[in-house]
Parts: C-alpha cells; sequence; structure tokens
C-alpha cells in the first residue's frame, strides 16, 4: 500500500528524536511516508489530518540488529552443514502476521534478522520492516550481514572447539580470496576460456572481503573475541559482535579494534554478573558503539524497550540508552539515512506512548511505519 498522501501532524507530545534533546510540546509531520517537519513550534500543515497527544511520548521506531523472526525456526539451521554462507534468510521470510506483530507491538519497526547460530556460518541476513504488504517491500537492506558463530560446537562433527573454529574460518576466507583470485584473472585475461565454476558459499565471503557485507559474529567468550578481531584484521573486513558476553573483559581490545558491539542484556535473561549487565556503559565509556538486542524468539521483541531501562539501571545515560536502541542499530546496520531517529527527510517509523519511554510499566499505544498505522492498541492493529 502507498503511504498516506495527506500530511499527518502529532501534536502536544514529549518527543524523543534519538537526533538530539527531547522536544517538549512538540509537533511531527510527515507525508508520502516520510518526515516532512518536525520542532516545538512548527504549525500543522493546512488539510493536515491533526493528531492531539497532548501528554504522551513519542519516539523513534526502535530497531533490533539481532533477531530471528519472520520465519520458521525449523528453517534457521541447516544441519548437519558445518558451513553455510549460502543461505539466505530472505528465502524463508513469511508475510504471515504471526511471525511480525509481537515486534510491531512493542514499537521496533525494523529488525536485522538471520539464521541461527548452529553452524561456523549458517548464512547471510537482511535488514526489513517488520510491517508492510509484501517482504520485498519491506527490505530496507538486502545484505544485513554476514552470521558466523564462534566457540564450541557439538562434539559429533568437526570441528568441535574454539581452535578449530577459527582455524576453519581462516581457511574459508584464504579459500575466498583464492577464489575471486581465479575470477579476476579470467576477467583480466578477456575472459578466454570458460568461466571458473560458480561457488555460492565463496561467493558470500567475497562479498565480506570487498566490503560488500559484513561479519556480525554471534560469540560469548573473550577469547573467541580476541580470535575475531584478529581474523577481521588479518582479512581487513567489517565486524560486529553479537550478545558479547564477556566484551568487558577485553573493552580496550573492542575500542582499539573500532569494532560494534552488540550486547547484553537480554532483558527477561537477568541472572548474569553485574560486569555483563554494564557492558553498555563500558562500551560507552570507551567511545564504541553499542546496541541492545532481543535475540527473538529468545526474548521477545517488545522487551527492546525493557534492554534500554535494564542499561539505565546499570549506568547509562537515558540519551545513550536510546540510542542503543534507535540510531545505533541503524547506524551498525547502515540504514541510519532513512531510520533510527526523528528527522526531516527520514522515513515516518514512530511509536506513540502513554507514558516514560524506558518505563517497562508504559505501553505502546501506536505505531506508524513509513507513515501508515502498523498497531493502534485502540484497534489492536487496525
Amino acid at each position: 500500500a502507498a503511504p498516506q498522501a495527506t500530511p499527518v501532524a502529532l501534536v502536544g507530545a514529549r518527543i524523543h528524536t534519538a537526533a538530539g534533546p527531547a522536544i517538549e510540546n512538540g509537533t511531527i509531520v510527515f507525508a508520502d511516508g516520510v518526515i516532512t517537519a518536525l520542532g516545538a513550534g512548527v504549525a500543522p500543515p493546512v488539510g493536515a489530518d491533526v493528531v492531539d497527544l497532548s501528554g504522551m511520548v513519542v519516539m523513534p521506531g526502535m530497531l533490533d540488529n539481532h533477531s530471528h523472526i519472520g520465519a520458521d525456526s525449523r528453517d534457521l539451521n541447516e544441519f548437519p552443514v558445518r558451513f553455510g554462507p549460502q543461505h539466505r534468510i530472505r528465502d524463508v521470510l513469511s508475510p504471515d502476521d504471526e511471525f511480525w506483530k509481537g515486534a510491531v507491538k512493542g514499537g521496533v519497526t525494523t529488525v536485522i534478522t538471520g539464521p541461527g547460530s548452529g553452524e561456523v556460518s549458517s548464512g547471510q541476513a537482511i535488514v526489513i520492516k517488520t510491517w508492510g504488504e509484501s517482504i520485498d517491500e519491506r527490505v530496507v537492506k538486502e545484505r544485513g550481514g554476514l552470521k558466523i558463530a564462534m566457540g564450541r560446537k557439538r562434539p559429533d562433527q568437526s570441528p568441535t572447539t574454539s581452535m578449530a573454529v577459527t582455524a576453519m574460518l581462516r581457511a574459508k576466507f584464504i579459500e575466498a580470496q583464492e577464489y575471486q583470485a581465479r575470477w579476476d584473472a579470467w576477467e583480466e585475461g578477456g575472459q578466454e576460456g570458460p568461466a571458473p565454476p560458480r561457488d555460492l558459499a565463496m561467493e558470500a565471503v567475497v562479498r565480506v572481503l570487498t566490503g560488500e557485507d559484513r561479519i556480525r559474529a554471534h560469540v560469548h567468550q573473550a577469547h573467541d573475541i580476541l580470535a575475531i578481531i584478529r581474523l577481521s584484521q588479518e582479512f581487513d573486513f567489517s565486524l560486529a559482535i553479537h550478545h558479547s558476553t564477556e566484551a568487558y573483559k577485553v573493552a580496550d581490545d573492542i575500542a582499539e579494534a573500532a569494532i560494534d558491539v552488540i550486547g547484553m542484556p537480554l532483558f527477561t535473561r537477568i541472572a548474569l554478573a553485574d560486569e555483563v549487565m554494564a557492558t553498555g556503559t563500558l562500551m560507552n565509556e570507551k567511545g564504541v558503539r553499542f546496541t541492545f538486542h532481543t535475540d527473538d524468539p529468545v526474548v521477545g521483541s517488545k522487551w527492546q524497550r525493557g534492554n534500554a531501562g535494564l542499561g539505565m539501571r546499570y549506568g547509562m545515560s537515558e540519551q545513550d540508552a536510546l540510542e542503543a536502541v534507535t540510531i545505533n542499530p541503524a547506524a551498525i546496520a547502515g540504514v541510519e539515512d532513512r531510520v533510527g531517529s526523528l528527522e526531516v527527510g527520514k522515513d515516518a517509523d514512530i511509536v506513540v506512548l502513554n507514558g516514560t519511554w524506558y518505563e517497562v510499566s508504559t505501553l505502546v499505544t501506536r505505531v506508524y511505519v513509513n507513515g501508515m498505522v502498523a498497531y493502534d492498541r485502540e484497534g489492536e492493529g487496525s
């Protein structure tokens, strides 16, 4: 469906833009799916549909940089394959509302969803809106990152140890370099003779090595964090580490490597050491770009706001916590030009709440995606 052309003006709310300080008694105007005006002294345009939000709070649609929603869980891991970078989550995404509605109702309007963690590489993620008529229309960015999983694996098939996993990855990166070299030689030789055989797995890895895509690494232990950092430096690829349970133990190494951290807490899984719960505070202090995640369905997407509240409990400022569920995950995914903050020219992905945005007692009352009402609590999803 096309975004409505008639301008909509949300007036009277406290607006958290994630791009600056909150705007009291603000107005936000959007039309054709895009924000056209924003501020405290903005007058609604003539003919606009004016929505009075006095006493309410507005924030950007949230993002979740590590999710598995949109597909049947049985399609997330291709056992017993150990290395499957050619697998694409897009090929199993369903338009069925049941896979997405929990995220929309919780105010998460964009996710980076991808395969599971059962293999050394399970495949390719995608950046996608959580609401819309079709999967194709909702795609924000095709390349959402190539998933790898560091650490020990099941004992029934090699590799099983952390060092063997790292060795396999090093070998695969070298194999990808050699694969691309054969294609380069064929191209530079005037394409004489038959082309080298195509290898979809190697093509996916080559995209990482050329900067067209990046590595999103499932990793918990400090030694595995250091190992994937070394690989990123050896093969010069862009890296974000996910879960990052022991990131606090190697925070200086992470900062020096200038990688992104998608980290703890996972809202309802709170039985973790204080050092883990304070990961966001420590990363901010070190100048590391940080975001929370839910790992949905491990934790429901709707608790992404709760992650931010817990981050504040463990020392984050409100602004840092807000950015960790909005503009930071957008920037990590490379889509900050469209989503992640409320600014003129960006997608009108907007969440309306009836209280303080990070409090779990606060309810999401309405969600706009591309300027259209994706969820209305009064109509429960009208």
